[in-house]
């Protein structure tokens, strides 16, 4: 049976995958391997002033997707900029599936937002971050202490 679960996003080793040289830091909170949880994902994620993810930063998932702004100043693009959107702290952010999209930090501080999505990916090839993450660490789910 599956049990309640608490997470302290500090609690949780950051992940910058190669392809962000560091700007991005990707903290995977809820998922199987970590609480259980194989019908949502939750991951916290920074993104350095005036920089965006690097090269996985445009793309498309197969399942609708939201991010909610904690922090800082955005633009949110879809659709290789068709529609371009600022976005800022307390903003919600619905992307229907298979719409490519990107986020770039255009403020002076670090941007961080949640990333929720409806599934674990169950094959390599939907989430690149998630597929890196799990190639290096052997795990997607890593305390810092771990």
């Amino acid at each position: 049976m599956k049990k309640e679960k608490i997470v302290k996003v500090n609690e949780i080793k950051g992940f910058a995958p190669s392809e962000s040289d560091g700007n991005y830091i990707s903290r995977l909170l809820i998922e199987n391997e970590g609480v259980g949880s194989s019908k949502l994902m939750l991951v916290h994620a920074t993104l350095k002033s005036g920089k965006d993810p690097g090269g996985f930063g445009a793309h498309p998932a197969p399942y609708d997707e939201a991010y909610y702004i904690l922090k800082g100043q955005g633009l949110m693009e879809f659709n290789n900029g068709e529609e371009s959107y600022e976005v800022g702290s307390n903003t919600a952010i619905f992307i229907p599936a298979d719409t490519l999209h990107k986020i770039t930090n255009i403020g002076t501080d670090d941007l961080e937002f949640l990333t929720i999505w409806p599934i674990t990916p169950s094959e390599e090839g939907i989430n690149g971050v998630y597929d890196e993450r799990k190639r290096l660490w052997g795990t997607n789910f890593k305390k810092v202490n771990d």
